[in-house]
């Protein structure tokens, strides 16, 4: 008997060893009459997280994880921290704190950077069992630029993401430096929305394109009557610091984006 409960406690120490060393613990509850399982993930890493993936694999009869079979989710809070930084320049536009105003009432909510000890939820619903289903957080990102990866595969497609978004602001400055270059036109917005679209239309032809465009608004926002903190200044003013602000962003961002890696083999 003492051998026995001897032998419990060890199993014990090892599990909680083993939740030491992973930076998100991932647990979870089955309710079998609405067919839901909810995820409980931990940040237990001892650092603020920017992001991470949560893969969810089946099960065979044997407790070994089936090849196929798997689904990701991916939570991406680098925007929140980039503002975050951008707002503490005493020289931050209005327009900069007041995203950084609503990014604190998205956190306040169980949202915005995912700090330590904190615990999120994820629902899958539909599921017709929880004791077949293994569920990690295949790679995560911290606030200092550093990252864990239990899984290449979700490492490399959050990074990729992350540098498809990066490599996309990068082209919108360039096409905003080239539209403001011309110092006779009064409504540059036009000829960079013009341009995107065009780019838009090309790569929507191809197959498997990788080109992100989140839409016109915030351009097409500099074209309407200025108020508030903007009103007097022209177009070309407002698209001068919305292009000085994304300069700024991609600075920001570069450092979690990872560019010395490379995605492709």
């Amino acid at each position: 008997m003492k051998w026995t409960i001897a032998a419990v406690l060890c199993v014990v120490a090892f599990g909680q060893a083993q939740a030491q060393n992973v930076p998100v613990v991932v647990t979870s509850d089955y309710y079998a009459q609405p067919k839901v399982l909810v995820l409980h993930a931990l940040n237990n890493s001892g650092k603020d997280i920017t992001g991470y993936t949560i893969i969810v694999r089946h099960k065979k009869a044997d407790e070994t994880l089936e090849e196929n079979g798997r689904s990701e989710s991916m939570e991406d809070m680098l925007s929140v921290l980039i503002t975050t930084e951008m707002a503490k320049d005493s020289g931050a536009s209005e327009n900069i704190r007041q995203q950084d105003s609503a990014n604190k009432i998205f956190a306040s909510r169980g949202h915005g950077i995912f700090v330590v000890g904190e615990t999120r939820d994820v629902t899958l619903l539909g599921i017709e069992s929880g004791s077949d289903l293994d569920a990690i957080a295949g790679a995560v990102f911290y606030t200092d630029g550093t990252y864990d990866e239990q899984d290449k595969d979700a490492f490399k497609r959050a990074l990729a993401s992350r540098q498809a978004a990066l490599q996309q602001m990068k082209e919108e400055n360039e096409l905003i430096l080239n539209a403001l270059a011309d110092a006779t036109n009064e409504h540059p917005v036009a000829a960079v929305l013009t341009e995107l679209n065009k780019r838009l239309a090309e790569a929507m032809g191809k197959p498997n394109h990788g080109f992100f465009y989140p839409g016109p608004s915030n351009l097409q926002n500099l074209q309407r009557p200025a108020y508030g903190p903007q009103k007097g200044k022209t177009e070309r003013q407002r698209l001068t610091q919305y292009v000085e602000e994304q300069e700024k962003r991609v600075e920001l961002m570069t450092p979690h984006c990872h560019l010395e890696i490379a995605l492709k083999e």
